[in-house]
């Protein structure tokens, strides 16, 4: 195994952690509504007032309910891909998932006001 490979498979239990009380998050708070410690870890606060109705609402239930149902992909899938022994398809998806919620997580950075 190449040592880029070995590190992102010493890097993929972290990320199921960080994913994993994320989505926990994303659920007591987003849909639940209700109010946990976890509130503090990955809550932006986008200020959405400067885009468009049509950006708003792509960035809301596009952008936001694929990030929710990558976050369960990423949950499924981060274990069957540490039990295999060489890079498949499937950790190719894993890492196109992680880019995408990474980029998901600057953007909601960037439009955070307590971020700028």
């Amino acid at each position: 195994m190449g040592k880029l490979l070995k590190a992102w498979r010493y890097f993929l239990p972290i990320l199921f952690l960080f994913v994993l009380v994320h989505f926990a998050k994303d659920i007591t708070q987003d849909i639940l509504k209700i109010s946990t410690p976890l509130d503090i870890f990955g809550d932006a606060k986008e200020d959405l007032s400067g885009l468009s109705t049509i950006t708003k609402n792509l960035y809301l239930y596009g952008l936001g309910g694929l990030s929710f149902i990558v976050e369960i992909f990423l949950l499924v899938s981060i274990p069957v891909v540490l039990k295999r022994k060489r890079y498949t398809k499937l950790e190719k998806y894993v890492t196109i998932a992680t880019i995408f919620l990474l980029l998901f997580f600057v953007v909601a950075t960037i439009l955070d006001p307590r971020f700028r």
